[in-house]
């Protein structure tokens, strides 16, 4: 996983850098079969040869790329004379054309849109894992999953003794005292316990969750532990719950059984958001269609910019910026010069950036729809 000395070091001094600085992206996904036998290098290698890059800097980056490193999806490189760094991402890159030839090379003025915007738009995800001799949490950004190890540290071990004792004869008390009407003192008293004990790791839980901006939050363990746990957290955490997932085959299960245990339900909550996000546009209504989404955009009216996820539109850019679907309208707004066709995708984080727009890239079933049903882009009004 990226690390936060990796993104400040991507938007300091890589973003910045002078030209010439190479940027290289490639679709290493070792599940596709093109990919099999690292033919991805040798994509690589052909693409950087059409650059003409100065030998040094050359051999140094083939070196870097034959480097053996974990299976990743995207490997993104930035190099020049004096940066060369590589980074393995376990997602794909929206606004990156590897459909085709699975590899994009640049030789000039750095191309890190693609970077920056997955670092500023992937929501981080936290996955709580309980069970009742010690709960683990993990914090999952851009495909990556890490264990905070020390979050539960304050919490004795005699005091998850007494939980994991505690929970059963708690559990068959309520049991006994809906078919009754009654509860014993001493199961009363373990309730009090339960409920403080559990209000308290909800307070950490919490405090780790807004100190790293988790937007999504995934539960697993036994249904009636997990949703009895949500009653304690706050009306703001309750809304970033996304799922209750059942238990980890073992409690010490790694890293990677606990991301694959819980990406298809943060995968089923972005989806969804996809489709409320193009529902509200429907109903306020909003706007939608290239030109007038990208003429409102350039009037700063638009709060959320939505997007392809596979961009392949083409439009006109003036020389001062201004940008059109066709070119005459292109022209009717060119202060001076003649306007020159670009990709949509190479220009429209910049583009979002520089009015303060929020952009959203959707795919699947809601990719589908924003072409079907809002001609390809649509955003939603400020006002």
């Amino acid at each position: 996983m990226l690390t936060e000395r990796d993104i400040a070091y991507i938007r300091e001094q890589i973003a910045p850098h002078a030209a010439p600085v190479l940027s290289l992206y490639v679709d290493v996904n070792p599940a596709k079969p093109e990919n099999a036998n690292r033919a991805w290098l040798v994509r690589a290698k052909n693409a950087l040869r059409e650059l003409s890059l100065p030998a040094e800097l050359s051999r140094n980056v083939l070196e870097l790329l034959e480097q053996e490193r974990p299976s990743a999806r995207t490997l993104v490189l930035f190099a020049a004379e004096d940066v060369l760094e590589r980074y393995d991402l376990q997602v794909d890159l929206p606004v990156v054309d590897l459909a085709h030839g699975r590899v994009e090379a640049r030789w000039g003025e750095p191309y890190v849109a693609p970077l920056v915007y997955a670092l500023d738009e992937f929501e981080r995800a936290g996955a709580l894992c309980l069970h009742r001799s010690g709960w683990r949490f993990f914090e999952i950004n851009l495909g990556g999953i890490e264990e905070i190890t020390d979050l539960f540290a304050e919490v004795a071990q005699d005091e998850w003794g007494e939980l994991e004792a505690y929970i059963p004869v708690l559990r068959d008390n309520l049991l006994r005292a809906r078919a009754t009407s009654r509860a014993d003192r001493f199961a009363q008293r373990m309730q009090a316990w339960v409920y403080r004990f559990f209000k308290r790791l909800a307070s950490i839980v919490e405090r780790v969750v807004v100190q790293r901006d988790i937007r999504r939050l995934v539960l697993l363990g036994p249904e009636e532990e997990t949703k009895f746990f949500e009653q304690f957290l706050s009306r703001d955490l309750r809304r970033r719950v996304v799922a209750h997932v059942g238990a980890l085959p073992a409690p010490d299960a790694s890293p990677s059984q606990v991301l694959e245990r819980v990406a298809p339900a943060l995968e089923a909550a972005e989806r969804a958001e996809e489709q409320a996000l193009l529902d509200k546009i429907r109903d306020l209504p909003g706007i939608w269609g290239i030109d007038p989404t990208l003429d409102a955009l350039q009037m700063g009216q638009l709060s959320v910019l939505v997007a392809p996820w596979n961009l392949d539109v083409r439009v006109w850019r003036c020389p001062d910026g201004w940008v059109a679907e066709t070119k005459e309208r292109a022209r009717l707004m060119c202060v001076d010069g003649e306007p020159e066709k670009v990709s949509l995708h190479d220009i429209i984080v910049d583009l979002a950036m520089d009015f303060g727009t929020r952009l959203e890239f959707v795919r699947g079933e809601a990719e589908e729809r924003l072409r079907r049903e809002f001609h390809g882009l649509a955003g939603l009004r400020r006002w």
